[in-house]
């Protein structure tokens, strides 16, 4: 059985690099599925990861990133869990995105241990939804493991829109203290551009980006991307101390 599904580029801002892609299960937006059709989704990415992951254009020598969301609960379910597993031999490609909606806070410490599992797999890790306000909050999330990327919500993100990006720089050289490469969503405009590298983002995802995007099976080409002009403008600003 196949399952709708689109991408989304994520982009190093100061190069326009795609540096990965998000996996998004519908068409055009997150389907209110059952527990069984979750599993049954997971399930058909065994079979389609592999298939996607070499259409995945290399990115200054590196193959893309295949971002991919999970929640706690669905990290504690054993068909998905064994699912996840089935893909370790492309985990060096493959991000599990942290993210909550839903959670209990005595089953914190079995989802760490999970996480730090597919860790030990290969897995990258990502903490997603950071300043959303639901949910598990992102901030504790990312200090309680290690992660190679941290994601600042989009509409977090986008209050600052006239605000200035001191208050998102002290965020990002937190987020980043550990090594973590910072991602923000819904960037939407070159406005949002600009403000994602003045407060020290790495990476930017968003309409910016995916209104050139093709819908589905293959990544976006650097080249083809709408990079915002930064003349005149210190495009370093926040990044060297993130």
């Amino acid at each position: 059985m196949s399952y709708p599904y689109r991408l989304e580029p994520i982009v190093d801002l100061l190069t326009g690099d795609v540096v990965g892609q998000e996996l998004l299960a519908g068409r055009d937006c997150c389907p209110t599925w059952s527990e069984a059709e979750w599993r049954e989704w997971y399930a058909f990415l065994v079979e389609e990861i592999p298939r996607l992951l070499p259409d995945l254009h290399p990115c200054s020598g590196q193959p893309e990133l295949l971002f991919l969301n999970l929640d706690g609960h669905q990290l504690l379910d054993g068909h998905i869990s064994g699912s996840i597993r089935s893909l370790r031999d492309h985990a060096s490609r493959i991000v599990i995105e942290w993210t909550e909606q839903r959670f209990r806070d005595e089953q914190l410490v079995d989802v760490l241990a999970k996480l730090n599992f597919l860790k030990g797999l290969g897995f990258r890790l990502a903490i997603d939804d950071i300043g959303a306000g639901v949910g598990i909050d992102g901030l504790g999330r990312a200090g309680a493991v290690k992660a190679s990327f941290c994601k600042i919500d989009g509409t977090y993100f986008q209050k600052f829109r006239n605000k200035g990006p001191e208050p998102l720089r002290d965020l990002c050289r937190h987020l980043s203290h550990g090594g973590s490469r910072v991602i923000v969503e819904w960037v939407e405009t070159e406005a949002d551009y600009r403000l994602a590298l003045a407060a020290g983002a790495h990476l930017g995802q968003g309409y910016l980006w995916t209104r050139t995007a093709p819908r589905k099976g293959t990544a976006v080409l650097a080249a083809s991307l709408p990079i915002a002009d930064i003349t005149g403008m210190d495009a370093t600003a926040g990044q060297g101390e993130c």
